[in-house]
C-alpha cells in the first residue's frame, strides 16, 4: 500500500515525470559526449582513456568544492524553486555544447559547459534528495525513494536503447540538443509542484534570507558555520555513516566504469551502441532488484525503522561480484548479463541510503547533509577515475575492472562488519 500511497500524492507524481523525461535525457547526453570525445581522440591518433578522464574531472570537479556550499544555501531556500531554476539554467547549458565544438573544433569549450552543468547540479541534488519527505508521509517514503529509482532506471532503459542508436546514425549534436528539450519538460513538470502549492522552504529558510534574528556575523562566516553543521550532522549521526559509506562506494564503482567499462566495451571502436545496451541490460537488472527490495519494504510495521545496513552491504557485495563477471567477459552478451547482476544487487544500494539518510538527519540540514554526500561521492569518483586511467594503460582494462569489483567487495564487508558492531542501536 506504501507505493500505491506515494502514487496518490500529486506533487509525487510531478517530481517523478520529471525525474524520469530529464533521466531518459541524460542517458543521451553521456552517450553523446562519450562519442563526441571517442571520436575526437581517434582523429587524432590518441586514446580516449585520458580524455574521458578529463571528462570525469569537468563533471566533478567544480562540483566537488561546490557542493558542501550549495547545501547550505538550499537549506535556507525553497527546494521546488532551487529544483526550476537550475533545470532551467541547465538546458541552455546543454545546448551550447554542440554549438561549441562546431565553432571551435576544441574539447576546451566543451569541458567548461560540462564543469558549468555540473555545477548546476551541485544545487539541484540536494534540494531533490531533500524533498521526498516533503511530498510523501514518513511510511512511504522507502516506496517513494524505490520509485523514484525505478522511474530513473525505466528512463534509463529507454534513454540507453534509442540513445546509442541515434547517436551513432545522427551524432552527438542530435542527442544533445533532445537533452536540452528534457530539461524543459522536467521544468514544467517541476512547476506542478508549485501549482500543488508545495514550495519546500525549511525551517532553516522560513525567514527567507540566510541570516538568522540576531546573528551580526559577517555573510561568509554564517556561510561557513552552516556548512560546518551539515558536515558534523553528516559524519556524527551514527546512522548516517553506513548509508554514507555505501553512497561513496556506488560512485567509486562508477569511476571505474567511466574509464575501464567504456574502454572494455568499445574495444578499439568509437560506436556506443555496444555501451548503450550494457548500461539498458543494467537498468534492467536495477528495475527487478529495486521491485524485489520493495516487496521486502511493504512488511515492515508502520512507524518502525528498520535497520538497513545489512541490505547495503548485501548490494554492495553482490554489485561486486557482477562488476568482476563484466571484466572477465568476453562478448557483448556475457557483459550485458554481468551488467544485469551488478544493477540487480545496486539499485537497492541508491534507494536505501538516500531513505536511511533521509530518516537520519533533521529536516534543516538535510540539503546539507546530501551536499557533503555528494563531495565525497565526487571526490571519490575522481581519484579513481584518475587512478584507472594510468592502470588501463599499464595492466588493461579487464584488470582495472577486477580490483575495482575487489575495491567494492571490500567497502560491503566493511559496511556489514560496522552494522554489526553498532548492533540496532545506530540503525
Amino acid at each position: 500500500m506504501s507505493v500505491a500511497t506515494a502514487l496518490s500524492r500529486t506533487p509525487f507524481r510531478f517530481l517523478l515525470v520529471g525525474q524520469v523525461v530529464s533521466i531518459a535525457g541524460d542517458r543521451f547526453n553521456y552517450l553523446a559526449l562519450v562519442a563526441l570525445l571517442s571520436t575526437h581522440a581517434a582523429v587524432r591518433g590518441h586514446d580516449p582513456a585520458g580524455a574521458l578522464a578529463v571528462f570525469a574531472w569537468a563533471m566533478m570537479g567544480p562540483s566537488l568544492f561546490v557542493s558542501p556550499w550549495a547545501g547550505a544555501f538550499v537549506d535556507r531556500r525553497p527546494l521546488v524553486r532551487t529544483l526550476l531554476a537550475t533545470d532551467f539554467a541547465r538546458a541552455f547549458v546543454v545546448a551550447a555544447i554542440p554549438l561549441a565544438y562546431a565553432a571551435t573544433g576544441s574539447l576546451a569549450p566543451v569541458y567548461a559547459l560540462v564543469a558549468l552543468a555540473f555545477t548546476l547540479n551541485a544545487f539541484f541534488l540536494p534540494a531533490r534528495s531533500a524533498i521526498p519527505p516533503r511530498l510523501v508521509p514518513p511510511e512511504a517514503l522507502a516506496a517513494g525513494n524505490a520509485i523514484l529509482v525505478l522511474g530513473g532506471v525505466v528512463a534509463t532503459v529507454i534513454g540507453t536503447a534509442l540513445g546509442g542508436p541515434l547517436v551513432d546514425r545522427f551524432g552527438p549534436a542530435t542527442a544533445l540538443y533532445i537533452d536540452a528539450a528534457t530539461y524543459g519538460v522536467s521544468v514544467l513538470a517541476l512547476a506542478g509542484l508549485l501549482r500543488a502549492g508545495v514550495d519546500g522552504t525549511s525551517r532553516a529558510g522560513v525567514d527567507g534570507t540566510s541570516r538568522v534574528a540576531g546573528d551580526e556575523r559577517a555573510p561568509w562566516r554564517r556561510a561557513a558555520s552552516d556548512v560546518a553543521a551539515g558536515w558534523r550532522v553528516a559524519l556524527g549521526t551514527p546512522r548516517a555513516r553506513g548509508p554514507l559509506l555505501a553512497a561513496i562506494a556506488t560512485w567509486i564503482a562508477g569511476g571505474v566504469l567511466h574509464v575501464a567499462g567504456t574502454a572494455h566495451v568499445q574495444r578499439g571502436s568509437t560506436a556506443v551502441t555496444g555501451l548503450g545496451l550494457l548500461l539498458g541490460a543494467l537498468a534492467v537488472g536495477a528495475v527487478l532488484g529495486t521491485a524485489i527490495t520493495l516487496r521486502g519494504e511493504r512488511h515492515r510495521a508502520p512507524g518502525h525503522v528498520p535497520a538497513r545496513g545489512g541490505a547495503l552491504a548485501t548490494g554492495l557485495i553482490g554489485a561486486g561480484a557482477g562488476l568482476a563477471g563484466f571484466a572477465f567477459a568476453p562478448t557483448l552478451p556475457l557483459m550485458a548479463a554481468a551488467g544485469f547482476v551488478c544493477g540487480l544487487f545496486a539499485a537497492p544500494v541508491f534507494f536505501l541510503s538516500e531513505t536511511a539518510l533521509q530518516e537520519a538527519v533533521p529536516e534543516d540540514h538535510r540539503a546539507r547533509v546530501f551536499a557533503a554526500r555528494d563531495a565525497l561521492a565526487r571526490a571519490a569518483f575522481l581519484a579513481t577515475a584518475a587512478l584507472a586511467a594510468p592502470m588501463v594503460h599499464a595492466f588493461g582494462d579487464a584488470a582495472t575492472l577486477a580490483a575495482g569489483a575487489g575495491l567494492l567487495i571490500a567497502l560491503g564487508v566493511v559496511t556489514r562488519v560496522g552494522g554489526a558492531a553498532r548492533g540496532g542501536r545506530s540503525e
